[in-house]
């Protein structure tokens, strides 16, 4: 009988169930659209606990009709986003509404609060204006909802959430709890912090902590009966999907970097000892792999490339789905045809979100400079890439300071298949490319995950020693490509440098 290793990956639009041999090669993925994020009042960023299960629950149900059978299951490991609050009651019924991790509510009332000269002790200790600290959500919960505040017994992170869905067991897992500050290097919570926000009961609400590898427990009956899982199936603490996205990806050692180009462009590195100075170009969290950190930092590289496509490229992509090709493929045709097709006098500045982990950025504005009646679609579409490479690469120059030596990137995510814009990248950055031939790297993060806390893996150097196929790389094109994106990075911040007063006003 063949032997499987399960991975759950809950993202907000999608939730996928993966299943890998136990070599580390994906042998099936199956998707489930989740419940569109729900917005009832200004700043909420919501979805029914409920329906996240039930989504879970139909991606893992998914897979069987690809012919696999649960009894080749040995193993379920779970990732899922990371900030955001989802609360049960005594019965581990849902309080309200999970609250996920676009949600700015808090960002909003404090600015009420500030006009008013209201929580001006909040105010003061919420100086970085991170609207889904649980700590954050809680004080606004006691403030706003003080009922169902009342009613609380448990603090819990989304996959955390499906954990005990599927166990039965009520765990908090290092990583979301290192994302939320609230855990040292020990593994130990520290809790002071909801007292100085005034909420010290809250720390009753936050249940013990699980290592990722850890196993949590195993498949109930209930959940078996939603999912078509065994009954006993073990499943592990899992862990935050950056944290398992980079692990899925190969990197177990320092100075590993791992970029997935998704809706946020996150380059995600291993490092053995933070420093303080890091937190002001990214943030660290515990790593997926013991006495490790993941120091990340990126911006909305995904979401910048969708907008414009979305809004001014139909006509590419119902050409791709009448030709049944990516939809990349039809935008590099047209930047590479015609006059001027490897040059573009034009700057564009991709940032339909503002890049908060960059200094001078904070406020950032998208926008092109240099365009003329001259300028052709290809030529824009080329500079939306080389912006987009060239943010990745602003964000990497940090990155290669935080590590001895950095050799090469680990490309994943949708844009990944973008030929183009790795190449572009490579250029940019001065550093090989690598395009790995995974579909989903969280899946296969928390599938090793679970086969390390199973016994199939001795520790994660072997489960990190598995062979990825590299599908292709990129080395800088120090030529022509590479000289050239370095002039026009060089015009990009001069620009920015130009825009700041603009764009802070």
């Amino acid at each position: 009988m063949q032997k499987y290793l399960m991975g759950i990956d809950r993202g907000t639009t999608n939730v996928k169930a993966g299943l890998y041999h136990l070599d580390g090669t994906e042998a099936a993925v199956s998707g489930q659209a989740c419940e569109e994020v729900k917005s009832p009042r200004t700043g909420y960023a919501e979805q029914n606990m409920e329906r996240i299960w039930q989504d879970t629950a139909r991606a893992i149900r998914g897979l069987w009709d690809h012919g696999f059978r649960p009894e080749e299951v040995i193993g379920v490991g779970l990732s899922g986003q990371g900030g955001g609050m989802f609360l049960v009651d005594e019965s581990g019924v849902p309080v309200r509404e999970g609250i996920v991790s676009l949600d700015s509510r808090v960002a909003c009332e404090a600015e009420k609060w500030k006009q008013e000269g209201l929580h001006r002790e909040f105010l003061e200790l919420w100086k970085d204006g991170n609207s889904t600290l649980p700590q954050a959500l809680l004080y606004w919960m006691k403030e706003k909802e003080p009922d169902q505040y009342r009613k609380c017994k448990w603090m819990l992170q989304c996959k955390d959430w499906i954990r005990y869905r599927l166990t039965g067991s009520i765990r908090y897992e290092i990583t979301d709890a290192s994302n939320g500050f609230l855990i040292d290097k020990a593994y130990a919570y520290q809790l002071g912090v909801l007292d100085e926000y005034g909420i010290s009961e809250a720390r009753e609400l936050f249940p013990e902590l699980i290592k990722p590898w850890d196993l949590a427990g195993t498949v109930t009956e209930v959940a078996a009966r939603d999912t078509g899982l065994l009954p006993g199936t073990p499943v592990c603490g899992g862990g935050h999907d950056v944290a398992m996205a980079a692990f899925g990806s190969g990197c177990v050692y320092k100075d590993q970097l791992s970029c997935v180009l998704g809706t946020w462009g996150l380059n995600l590195l291993l490092i053995e000892h933070p420093h303080p100075m890091m937190e002001h170009y990214g943030k660290i969290i515990l790593s997926a792999v013991p006495d490790m950190y993941l120091f990340m930092n990126g911006g909305s590289t995904g979401s910048s490339l969708e907008w414009f496509m979305d809004r001014f490229c139909e006509e590419e992509k119902s050409e791709a789905e009448e030709r049944g090709v990516s939809v990349y493929e039809v935008v590099e045709e047209r930047i590479l045809e015609g006059e001027n097709a490897s040059r573009s006098s034009v700057i564009c500045h991709p940032y339909t979100e503002p890049l908060l982990m960059m200094p001078g950025y904070e406020n950032a504005q998208a926008g092109f400079y240099g365009m003329t009646a001259r300028t052709t679609k290809g030529q824009l579409l080329r500079a939306v890439l080389e912006g987009i490479a060239i943010e990745t690469a602003l964000f990497l120059e940090v990155s290669r300071n935080a590590a001895d030596r950095l050799d090469a990137i680990y490309l994943t995510g949708g844009g990944a298949s973008n030929r183009l814009l790795a190449q572009m990248i490579a250029d940019a950055a001065r550093v090989k490319v690598r395009i790995m031939d995974i579909r989903e790297s969280g899946c296969r993060g928390a599938a090793l995950t679970a086969g390390i806390a199973v016994g199939v893996f001795r520790d994660h150097a072997e489960a990190g020693s598995l062979p990825i196929r590299i599908r292709e790389e990129f080395v800088p094109d120090e030529s022509g490509g590479a000289k050239y994106i370095e002039e026009k990075m060089k015009k990009s911040k001069r620009i920015a440098k130009a825009m700041e007063e603009i764009w802070n006003h």
